[in-house]
């Protein structure tokens, strides 16, 4: 399944508006959390998270790794 959109502005953050075909397909709720990924040939991929991406640390913080750095 594929979908064009536009990247969109709202106040000083900027997201992208997944279909709803896409959203049921997948099971996916409007205010669930998502991990996206910068892929090295600098695609993007949205996942549910998994328990792994996560390191807690104290009380019950919680840390995504480090994001990769783009070089070219």
């Amino acid at each position: 399944m594929r979908a064009e959109i536009k990247i969109v502005r709202n106040g000083t953050s900027t997201g992208v508006n997944v279909p709803r075909q896409i959203m049921i397909r997948l099971g996916w709720l409007p205010g669930q959390r998502v991990i996206v990924e910068l892929l090295e040939d600098d695609s993007i991929r949205l996942r549910l998270p998994k328990l792994e991406d996560f390191v807690q640390l104290g009380r019950g913080r919680v840390i995504y790794d480090e994001p990769a750095v783009v070089t070219k």
